[in-house]
């Protein structure tokens, strides 16, 4: 049911002459002065739950990717680094060999 100035007035009178100004006062503070006062349903907190749960599940999943994501982008960087030790230890035999060579010939 829809309020309007003159409604309020109405009733604020009534409420003034039974409760007093100051209990008028209060109670009419409380009382919502158009739809964008309304107070929340049940319904209302339901729906925003409904959506704050498929919210966190959405969250829940790009979670997951970037998990699955960074484990395979870490799996990379790991086989990266043994293939750089394994080149690294066959170049150094390598130029060991090479430095063993030359010093046989020149001595």
């Amino acid at each position: 049911m829809a309020s309007n100035d003159a409604a309020r007035h109405a009733l604020y009178s009534q409420l003034e002459e039974i409760l007093g100004s100051q209990n008028a006062d209060t109670l009419m503070a409380h009382l919502p002065r158009d739809k964008s006062d309304e107070v929340a349903t049940k319904s209302d907190i339901d729906r925003l739950e409904t959506r704050f749960d498929r919210l966190e599940q959405r969250f829940d999943r790009l979670e997951e990717k970037f998990n699955n994501r960074f484990d395979q982008i870490y799996d990379v960087i790991v086989d990266q680094q043994k293939q750089y030790a394994r080149m690294t230890l066959w170049s150094m035999t390598a130029l060991t060999a090479i430095f063993s060579l030359v010093v046989t010939f020149l001595a």
